[in-house]
C-alpha cells in the first residue's frame, strides 16, 4: 500500500474552509476541490500554468453573491479569487 499525504498547508486548508463554507451557505453551483478540475483550469492554452487551490462553478446570480459576500469576511480575505471565462484565449481573441 501507498503511503497517503494528509498534510495540507495553511494556505490549501483556508481554501477548502472557504469552499466547504460556500456549500454551509447554500452555493448551489459545482464546488470542485479536486485535482482534475484544478488542472483544466490551470492554463490558459498558453505555456504558463498556475494551479488554483479550488474551483466553482455558479449556477445563477445567487451564487455570486454567496462567493463574494464569504470573500469579504475577515478570515477569507487574504484569498485571491480568480474569474475564468470560457474560450479564453492568450491573446483574446478567440
Amino acid at each position: 500500500m501507498i503511503p497517503q499525504i494528509s498534510q495540507t498547508s495553511p494556505v490549501q486548508s483556508l481554501y477548502l474552509d472557504f469552499l466547504q463554507e460556500l456549500g454551509k451557505r447554500g452555493f448551489a453551483g459545482e464546488i470542485c476541490p479536486d485535482y482534475a478540475n484544478r488542472t483544466v483550469l490551470a492554463t490558459d492554452n498558453s505555456i504558463y500554468q498556475v494551479l488554483p487551490q479550488g474551483v466553482v462553478y455558479p449556477r445563477h446570480l445567487d451564487d455570486l453573491v454567496v462567493l463574494t459576500s464569504l470573500s469579504q469576511e475577515k478570515r477569507f480575505r487574504e484569498l485571491v479569487l480568480s474569474p475564468a471565462a470560457a474560450a479564453r484565449a492568450p491573446m483574446g481573441n478567440r
